[in-house]
Protein backbone atom coordinates (compact mmCIF):
# COMPACT_ATOMS: atom_id res chain seq x y z
CA UNK A 1 0.00 0.00 0.00
CA UNK A 2 1.11 3.70 -1.02
CA UNK A 3 1.73 6.13 1.51
CA UNK A 4 0.12 9.05 0.70
CA UNK A 5 0.27 12.59 2.46
CA UNK A 6 -2.89 13.88 4.17
CA UNK A 7 -3.86 17.17 2.53
CA UNK A 8 -2.68 20.25 4.32
CA UNK A 9 -6.18 21.94 6.27
CA UNK A 10 -4.33 25.13 6.34
CA UNK A 11 -3.41 24.77 2.37
CA UNK A 12 -6.53 23.72 1.01
CA UNK A 13 -8.11 26.80 3.18
CA UNK A 14 -5.79 29.75 1.89
CA UNK A 15 -6.47 28.31 -1.69
CA UNK A 16 -9.81 28.47 -1.07
CA UNK A 17 -10.07 31.07 0.03
CA UNK A 18 -7.81 33.18 -2.97
CA UNK A 19 -9.98 31.34 -5.30
CA UNK A 20 -13.13 33.14 -3.86
CA UNK A 21 -11.45 36.84 -3.11
CA UNK A 22 -10.61 36.60 -6.94
CA UNK A 23 -13.59 35.78 -7.87
CA UNK A 24 -16.23 38.09 -5.73
CA UNK A 25 -13.64 40.81 -6.78
CA UNK A 26 -14.10 40.13 -10.59
CA UNK A 27 -10.17 39.44 -11.00
CA UNK A 28 -9.41 37.53 -14.08
CA UNK A 29 -7.16 34.63 -12.86
CA UNK A 30 -4.01 33.91 -14.98
CA UNK A 31 -2.33 31.29 -13.42
CA UNK A 32 1.89 31.50 -14.11
CA UNK A 33 3.71 33.08 -11.06
CA UNK A 34 4.49 30.55 -7.95
CA UNK A 35 4.53 32.30 -4.82
CA UNK A 36 6.12 31.61 -1.76
CA UNK A 37 3.09 32.18 0.74
CA UNK A 38 1.58 29.15 1.84
CA UNK A 39 3.28 27.19 -0.53
CA UNK A 40 0.66 27.92 -3.12
CA UNK A 41 0.22 29.52 -6.87
CA UNK A 42 -1.11 33.12 -6.97
CA UNK A 43 -2.89 34.02 -9.85
CA UNK A 44 -1.76 37.40 -11.70
CA UNK A 45 -3.73 40.35 -9.90
CA UNK A 46 -5.90 41.90 -13.21
CA UNK A 47 -9.08 43.17 -13.18
CA UNK A 48 -11.62 44.14 -15.67
CA UNK A 49 -12.27 47.08 -13.62
CA UNK A 50 -8.22 48.23 -14.31
CA UNK A 51 -8.48 46.76 -18.24
CA UNK A 52 -11.35 49.20 -18.66
CA UNK A 53 -9.71 52.12 -17.33
CA UNK A 54 -6.65 51.63 -19.29
CA UNK A 55 -8.09 51.25 -22.03
CA UNK A 56 -10.00 54.45 -21.47
CA UNK A 57 -6.68 56.28 -20.55
CA UNK A 58 -5.01 54.93 -23.73
CA UNK A 59 -7.91 55.79 -26.06
CA UNK A 60 -8.13 59.62 -24.56
CA UNK A 61 -4.25 59.92 -25.35
CA UNK A 62 -4.65 58.64 -28.54
CA UNK A 63 -7.61 60.94 -28.82
CA UNK A 64 -5.69 64.38 -27.94
CA UNK A 65 -2.61 63.28 -30.01
CA UNK A 66 -4.50 62.11 -33.43
CA UNK A 67 -6.86 64.35 -33.53
CA UNK A 68 -7.00 65.63 -36.99
CA UNK A 69 -7.52 69.33 -38.15
CA UNK A 70 -10.58 70.53 -39.03
CA UNK A 71 -11.21 72.32 -41.87
CA UNK A 72 -10.98 75.90 -41.14
CA UNK A 73 -7.83 75.04 -38.77
CA UNK A 74 -5.98 73.87 -41.85
CA UNK A 75 -6.89 76.28 -43.99
CA UNK A 76 -6.19 78.84 -41.23
CA UNK A 77 -2.93 76.97 -40.60
CA UNK A 78 -2.30 77.08 -44.44
CA UNK A 79 -2.54 80.37 -44.60
CA UNK A 80 0.14 81.46 -41.93
CA UNK A 81 2.41 79.17 -43.49
CA UNK A 82 2.24 80.98 -46.97
CA UNK A 83 2.33 84.33 -45.52
CA UNK A 84 4.89 83.46 -43.85
CA UNK A 85 7.28 81.86 -46.57
CA UNK A 86 6.23 84.88 -49.00
CA UNK A 87 7.31 87.63 -46.01
CA UNK A 88 10.80 85.61 -46.19
CA UNK A 89 11.11 85.33 -50.14
CA UNK A 90 10.60 89.19 -50.19
CA UNK A 91 13.54 89.75 -47.36
CA UNK A 92 15.85 88.00 -49.06
CA UNK A 93 14.53 88.95 -52.70
CA UNK A 94 17.44 91.69 -53.20
CA UNK A 95 20.14 88.78 -52.93
CA UNK A 96 21.07 87.87 -56.32
CA UNK A 97 22.27 84.30 -57.46
CA UNK A 98 25.10 83.34 -60.18
CA UNK A 99 22.24 82.36 -62.69
CA UNK A 100 20.05 85.26 -62.86
CA UNK A 101 16.91 83.18 -61.92
CA UNK A 102 15.64 81.28 -58.77
CA UNK A 103 16.34 83.07 -55.08
CA UNK A 104 18.51 82.31 -52.33
CA UNK A 105 15.64 80.93 -49.57
CA UNK A 106 16.48 80.35 -46.16
CA UNK A 107 12.65 81.48 -45.73
CA UNK A 108 12.22 77.59 -46.28
CA UNK A 109 12.19 77.11 -42.36
CA UNK A 110 8.77 78.40 -42.66
CA UNK A 111 7.04 75.82 -44.28
CA UNK A 112 9.41 73.38 -43.43
CA UNK A 113 8.33 73.66 -39.43
CA UNK A 114 4.69 73.72 -40.80
CA UNK A 115 5.00 70.17 -42.47
CA UNK A 116 6.76 68.92 -39.21
CA UNK A 117 3.88 70.14 -36.76
CA UNK A 118 1.05 69.81 -39.19
CA UNK A 119 1.70 67.09 -41.81
CA UNK A 120 2.34 66.93 -45.63
CA UNK A 121 -0.66 68.97 -46.78
CA UNK A 122 -0.79 71.71 -44.79
CA UNK A 123 3.46 71.89 -45.08
CA UNK A 124 2.56 71.22 -48.74
CA UNK A 125 0.06 73.83 -49.50
CA UNK A 126 1.38 76.45 -47.60
CA UNK A 127 4.46 76.38 -49.31
CA UNK A 128 3.03 76.16 -52.98
CA UNK A 129 0.51 79.51 -52.23
CA UNK A 130 3.73 80.93 -50.46
CA UNK A 131 5.95 81.00 -52.99
CA UNK A 132 3.90 82.02 -55.55
CA UNK A 133 2.96 84.87 -53.86
CA UNK A 134 6.52 85.58 -52.96
CA UNK A 135 7.12 85.31 -56.56
CA UNK A 136 4.26 87.17 -57.99
CA UNK A 137 4.65 90.31 -55.03
CA UNK A 138 8.53 90.72 -54.54
CA UNK A 139 10.22 88.74 -57.50
CA UNK A 140 8.36 89.42 -60.73
CA UNK A 141 9.02 93.25 -60.57
CA UNK A 142 12.22 92.99 -59.89
CA UNK A 143 12.63 90.71 -63.21
CA UNK A 144 13.45 87.58 -61.57
CA UNK A 145 10.67 85.33 -62.57
CA UNK A 146 7.50 85.65 -63.72
CA UNK A 147 4.07 83.97 -62.71
CA UNK A 148 4.12 81.34 -65.37
CA UNK A 149 7.58 80.41 -64.43
CA UNK A 150 6.13 80.25 -60.92
CA UNK A 151 3.78 78.13 -61.70
CA UNK A 152 5.28 75.39 -63.89
CA UNK A 153 8.71 74.95 -61.69
CA UNK A 154 7.98 77.06 -57.89
CA UNK A 155 4.91 75.70 -56.99
CA UNK A 156 5.28 72.40 -58.17
CA UNK A 157 8.70 72.19 -56.56
CA UNK A 158 7.60 73.62 -53.38
CA UNK A 159 4.26 71.35 -52.75
CA UNK A 160 6.13 68.15 -53.24
CA UNK A 161 9.21 68.88 -51.24
CA UNK A 162 7.54 69.83 -48.25
CA UNK A 163 4.82 67.16 -48.99
CA UNK A 164 7.46 64.86 -48.53
CA UNK A 165 9.21 66.14 -45.31
CA UNK A 166 5.60 65.88 -43.32
CA UNK A 167 5.39 62.29 -45.23
CA UNK A 168 8.90 61.61 -44.17
CA UNK A 169 7.94 62.87 -40.09
CA UNK A 170 4.61 60.74 -40.20
CA UNK A 171 6.26 57.60 -41.08
CA UNK A 172 9.53 57.87 -39.10
CA UNK A 173 9.06 60.51 -36.28
CA UNK A 174 12.83 59.74 -35.56
CA UNK A 175 16.08 61.70 -36.23
CA UNK A 176 16.09 59.97 -39.18
CA UNK A 177 13.55 60.75 -40.51
CA UNK A 178 13.59 64.39 -39.89
CA UNK A 179 17.54 64.67 -41.40
CA UNK A 180 17.34 62.35 -44.16
CA UNK A 181 13.87 63.58 -44.86
CA UNK A 182 15.17 66.97 -45.13
CA UNK A 183 17.92 66.34 -47.53
CA UNK A 184 15.42 63.85 -49.65
CA UNK A 185 12.84 66.51 -49.94
CA UNK A 186 14.99 69.35 -50.74
CA UNK A 187 16.64 67.30 -53.27
CA UNK A 188 13.24 66.02 -55.14
CA UNK A 189 11.53 69.52 -54.64
CA UNK A 190 14.70 71.38 -55.98
CA UNK A 191 14.76 68.89 -58.81
CA UNK A 192 11.09 69.29 -59.88
CA UNK A 193 11.81 73.19 -59.70
CA UNK A 194 14.48 72.88 -61.49
CA UNK A 195 12.95 70.82 -64.49
CA UNK A 196 10.23 73.44 -64.71
CA UNK A 197 13.06 76.48 -64.83
CA UNK A 198 14.95 74.59 -67.81
CA UNK A 199 11.91 74.01 -69.25
CA UNK A 200 10.30 77.09 -69.13
CA UNK A 201 13.79 78.69 -70.55
CA UNK A 202 13.70 76.20 -73.80
CA UNK A 203 10.17 77.05 -74.55
CA UNK A 204 9.98 80.71 -74.47
CA UNK A 205 13.92 82.09 -73.75
CA UNK A 206 15.68 80.28 -76.79
CA UNK A 207 17.59 77.05 -74.61
CA UNK A 208 16.03 74.86 -76.80
CA UNK A 209 18.94 75.37 -78.91
CA UNK A 210 21.33 74.36 -76.14
CA UNK A 211 22.94 70.78 -76.51
CA UNK A 212 20.99 68.12 -74.35
CA UNK A 213 24.26 67.91 -72.10
CA UNK A 214 23.92 71.50 -70.91
CA UNK A 215 20.03 71.49 -70.51
CA UNK A 216 20.87 68.21 -68.29
CA UNK A 217 24.10 70.22 -66.37
CA UNK A 218 21.50 73.01 -65.97
CA UNK A 219 19.06 70.96 -64.35
CA UNK A 220 21.33 69.55 -61.97
CA UNK A 221 23.45 72.30 -61.40
CA UNK A 222 20.21 74.35 -60.14
CA UNK A 223 19.11 71.70 -58.15
CA UNK A 224 22.14 71.36 -56.34
CA UNK A 225 22.72 74.70 -55.54
CA UNK A 226 19.52 75.06 -54.57
CA UNK A 227 19.69 72.23 -52.32
CA UNK A 228 23.18 72.92 -50.53
CA UNK A 229 22.24 76.78 -49.47
CA UNK A 230 18.90 75.11 -48.57
CA UNK A 231 20.03 72.47 -46.18
CA UNK A 232 22.51 74.31 -43.89
CA UNK A 233 19.61 76.37 -42.75
CA UNK A 234 16.59 73.94 -42.65
CA UNK A 235 18.87 70.91 -40.29
CA UNK A 236 20.15 72.86 -37.90
CA UNK A 237 16.97 75.83 -37.02
CA UNK A 238 13.92 73.55 -37.85
CA UNK A 239 14.79 71.28 -34.56
CA UNK A 240 15.05 74.22 -31.46
CA UNK A 241 11.84 76.00 -33.51
CA UNK A 242 9.92 72.87 -33.30
CA UNK A 243 11.03 72.31 -29.79
CA UNK A 244 10.10 75.60 -28.35
CA UNK A 245 6.74 75.65 -30.33
CA UNK A 246 6.01 71.67 -29.01
CA UNK A 247 4.27 73.08 -25.71
CA UNK A 248 2.07 75.61 -27.73
CA UNK A 249 1.09 73.06 -29.99
CA UNK A 250 1.62 69.48 -28.71
CA UNK A 251 -1.87 68.99 -28.01
CA UNK A 252 -3.83 69.76 -31.16
CA UNK A 253 -1.30 68.76 -33.96
CA UNK A 254 -2.26 65.44 -36.26
CA UNK A 255 0.38 64.33 -37.25
CA UNK A 256 3.52 65.73 -36.10
CA UNK A 257 4.89 65.81 -33.15
CA UNK A 258 2.31 63.10 -31.67
CA UNK A 259 4.54 59.75 -30.99
CA UNK A 260 7.33 61.54 -32.17
CA UNK A 261 10.43 59.70 -30.99
CA UNK A 262 13.25 61.99 -29.83
CA UNK A 263 15.33 59.02 -29.78
CA UNK A 264 19.13 59.39 -28.98
CA UNK A 265 22.18 61.28 -29.31
CA UNK A 266 24.04 58.23 -31.88
CA UNK A 267 20.88 58.32 -33.80
CA UNK A 268 20.86 62.58 -34.45
CA UNK A 269 24.96 61.98 -35.14
CA UNK A 270 24.97 59.17 -37.29
CA UNK A 271 22.17 60.16 -39.54
CA UNK A 272 23.62 63.84 -39.50
CA UNK A 273 27.05 62.38 -40.65
CA UNK A 274 26.03 60.03 -43.12
CA UNK A 275 24.24 63.37 -44.98
CA UNK A 276 27.11 65.42 -44.33
CA UNK A 277 29.02 62.71 -45.77
CA UNK A 278 27.12 62.78 -48.97
CA UNK A 279 27.49 66.27 -49.40
CA UNK A 280 31.01 66.54 -49.08
CA UNK A 281 31.38 63.60 -51.88
CA UNK A 282 29.97 65.71 -53.52
CA UNK A 283 32.50 68.56 -53.14
CA UNK A 284 34.80 66.60 -54.23
CA UNK A 285 33.46 65.26 -56.88
CA UNK A 286 32.72 69.26 -58.41
CA UNK A 287 36.05 70.17 -56.58
CA UNK A 288 38.79 67.26 -58.31
CA UNK A 289 36.38 66.20 -61.40
CA UNK A 290 35.01 67.41 -64.30
CA UNK A 291 31.69 67.59 -62.97
CA UNK A 292 31.84 71.34 -61.88
CA UNK A 293 31.92 72.32 -65.38
CA UNK A 294 28.86 70.23 -66.73
CA UNK A 295 26.71 71.61 -63.78
CA UNK A 296 27.75 74.86 -64.13
CA UNK A 297 29.96 76.20 -67.22
CA UNK A 298 27.12 76.73 -69.35
CA UNK A 299 24.85 78.67 -67.26
CA UNK A 300 26.80 81.34 -65.35
CA UNK A 301 30.33 82.79 -65.51
CA UNK A 302 33.74 81.23 -64.59
CA UNK A 303 34.06 83.51 -61.87
CA UNK A 304 31.14 82.40 -60.30
CA UNK A 305 32.35 78.20 -59.72
CA UNK A 306 34.84 78.41 -57.14
CA UNK A 307 32.43 80.19 -54.37
CA UNK A 308 29.81 77.37 -56.04
CA UNK A 309 31.69 74.38 -55.15
CA UNK A 310 32.18 76.24 -51.56
CA UNK A 311 28.69 75.70 -50.72
CA UNK A 312 29.07 71.76 -51.25
CA UNK A 313 31.83 72.25 -48.71
CA UNK A 314 30.49 74.82 -46.29
CA UNK A 315 26.31 73.00 -46.50
CA UNK A 316 28.33 69.80 -45.47
CA UNK A 317 30.18 71.13 -42.15
CA UNK A 318 27.35 72.43 -41.02
CA UNK A 319 25.56 69.72 -41.22
CA UNK A 320 28.52 67.72 -39.73
CA UNK A 321 28.44 70.95 -36.65
CA UNK A 322 24.58 70.20 -35.73
CA UNK A 323 25.31 66.50 -35.64
CA UNK A 324 28.10 67.01 -33.25
CA UNK A 325 26.05 69.37 -31.34
CA UNK A 326 22.56 67.92 -31.15
CA UNK A 327 24.40 64.25 -30.51
CA UNK A 328 25.74 65.95 -27.51
CA UNK A 329 23.21 67.77 -26.20
CA UNK A 330 21.20 64.84 -26.52
CA UNK A 331 22.91 62.42 -24.84
CA UNK A 332 23.58 65.21 -22.15
CA UNK A 333 19.52 65.54 -21.52
CA UNK A 334 19.30 61.85 -20.95
CA UNK A 335 21.55 61.58 -18.07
Amino acid sequence: MTNRSRPNPSKAAANLTVRALYANTGYLTNPGIVSSVFGVRRFCPKTRRASDEDKKDTSSLQSKRARPLGPTLRIALISISAALYAAAIGATSPISTPWGVGQFRPGVIFPAVFAIIYGPLVGGIGAAIGTFVGDVVFLTPLGLTTPLLSIIAGVPGNFVGFFLLGWFIRKYRSWFGFVFGSFISLLVGNLIAALGVVTYLALFLGWSTFPVDALVGAVFGFTFFWLVTMIPFVIPLVPPIVAALQPLVGSQVDVGLAGWKRGTGSEALRSSLAVSAILGVLYALVQFTPLSDFLFKSVTGPQFIPWLKLLFLASALVVFIFGIVAGLLLRHEKK
